[in-house]
């Protein structure tokens, strides 16, 4: 069940992380590393409104333009904005140091610079690296949601292809239960009622408990013994059947209905003409964190054209087995002096 139900159970939103991210980097670099210097307040007025301008630039290249142009694969026009961005939002970073810091009597002291232009060149280096973090920002998130789509798709086709495998069980499971009914009417009218009331009650089980995810290796145990008494009423006695249980974990779970395929599978080719030739034995256990069900009965192969306890086969066993274990069992089926010998072990 892990495969199809796994959730994270923790999760911060991105809007909290961004933010965080941008204070930190505005604490570090704007106060404590200025801190105990005389003139640090009026460093942080000047800078600040070119911080914000780089806040401003990432969010423009991260939320519009990489999106909208970048990954559409339109360069030219991608680089034409913001190219306009940076000399717009430069001018306003100049006319903030030079109109409005002058006027208040605010200017730090600028030291003396061997390059020319050396603070054109550091805004040009900042722009490019905030925008160069935009993208590798976007990037990245864009191939988690791409991963998480992928994800959603996988589990959402595992979801179908198990309910189509279930939907599967059940018209096969009722086949053989009023086949078996129907051999009984002739033969014996209140045993065949008695049965019908015992199959109102098992597709009851079937009805409630195929919709849930797992049920307990207890309830699946119950349901086998129910479906295997109501297909035994037919042979009585002289069949040699017995079903053992040895549960010291009765609440592990498992997917509901998966061992009922190896049952339908035994009782049809288990039992031949002779019924008092025909042996089942079958014991299930619940041990250690796995489930274990074994099973070893007389082999008598229908042909195509018997259809009497149609079972759906191997195939559907393995399908489901993969889709909801894979990694986690060990399944084994072979022919041996005319026994035929299945054993199915589950890690949880």
């Amino acid at each position: 069940m892990d495969k199809i139900s796994k959730v994270s159970k923790w999760h911060v939103p991105p809007l909290l992380i961004h933010f965080l991210v941008w204070f930190f980097v505005y604490l570090i670099y704007f106060v404590i590393l200025p801190f105990g210097n005389e003139s640090a307040w009026k460093f942080r007025y000047i800078a600040s409104p070119a911080y914000l301008m780089y806040v401003f630039s990432f969010y423009m290249n991260y939320s519009f333009l990489i999106p909208k142009l970048l990954f559409t694969k339109r360069f030219a026009l991608y680089i034409v904005i913001n190219l306009i961005m940076f000399v717009a939002l430069s001018f306003l970073f100049e006319f903030w140091k030079d109109h409005v810091s002058m006027k208040l009597g605010i200017s730090p002291p600028m030291p003396a610079r061997h390059i020319r232009y050396f603070g054109q060149l550091q805004g040009v280096a900042g722009f490019i690296f905030v925008n160069g973090l935009a993208i590798a920002v976007r990037s990245t998130s864009m191939w988690f949601y791409s991963k998480n789509q992928v994800q959603a798709l996988e589990l959402e086709k595992i979801r179908n292809e198990l309910s189509f495998l279930k939907m599967q069980i059940s018209p096969h499971f009722l086949f053989n239960t009023l086949n078996n009914i129907l051999t009984l009417i002739d033969e014996n009218s209140e045993l065949a009622k008695k049965s019908i009331l015992q199959l109102s009650n098992l597709l009851r089980s079937v009805l409630y408990d195929s919709e849930m995810d797992s049920v307990s290796i207890k309830q699946e145990t119950e349901f086998l013994i129910n479906y295997s008494n109501l297909m035994r009423l037919r042979y009585g006695s002289e069949l040699n059947f017995n079903l053992e249980t040895d549960l010291k974990e009765p609440d592990a779970p498992i997917a509901p209905l998966l061992l009922i395929s190896f049952l339908e599978n035994i009782f049809k080719h288990g039992i031949g003409a002779s019924v008092k030739d025909s042996f089942i034995d079958i014991k299930i256990s619940s041990i250690k964190g796995k489930i274990i069900f074994e099973s070893t009965n007389t082999y008598f192969p229908k042909n195509n054209q018997d259809k009497s306890g149609s079972g759906i086969g191997t195939d559907n066993i393995q399908k489901r087995l993969t889709l909801l274990y894979e990694g986690r069992y060990i399944y084994g089926c072979k022919i041996a002096d005319g026994k035929y010998i299945t054993r199915l072990e589950l890690r949880l």
